[in-house]
């Protein structure tokens, strides 16, 4: 399964975070896409800029502050994914406008508030 995140905020801490469980204070952006194997699973780390390419991927995960920062991911992505999942990094909840209310999370990468139910949904639709 190929799992592809990308976004506005927070793209790299919540790979490492799924990955390895790891997370770090120092903020490094995205700069090259990261390829991570473990298993069954493929997650793709690609940065937000206007040269990278959108890939084919069983499912799409976009971390942003708010949906308003990141149409312009959706509509970049647009048929490349089965699934999307938007993730809001540290923000104050507010209502699904791109996905499925069920797609849209709240994840704490520094206290892992939130990232069980976006676990729960890779094994659901794995």
């Amino acid at each position: 399964m190929r799992i592809c995140v990308t976004g506005t905020f927070g793209t790299t801490s919540l790979v490492q975070r799924l990955v390895y469980d790891q997370f770090s204070i120092l903020h490094k952006p995205t700069v090259l896409t990261t390829i991570y194997r473990e298993g069954e699973y493929e997650v793709l780390d690609v940065p937000d800029n206007d040269m990278t390419k959108p890939v084919q991927c069983d499912m799409l995960i976009i971390t942003c502050k708010t949906q308003r920062d990141v149409h312009h991911l959706v509509r970049k992505w647009f048929g490349l994914h089965k699934r999307l999942i938007i993730v809001l990094i540290d923000t104050t909840p507010e209502d699904a406008v791109l996905c499925p209310a069920e797609h849209l999370l709240h994840i704490n990468n520094m206290t892992r508030d939130g990232l069980l139910k976006l676990v729960q949904l890779i094994h659901t639709y794995k």
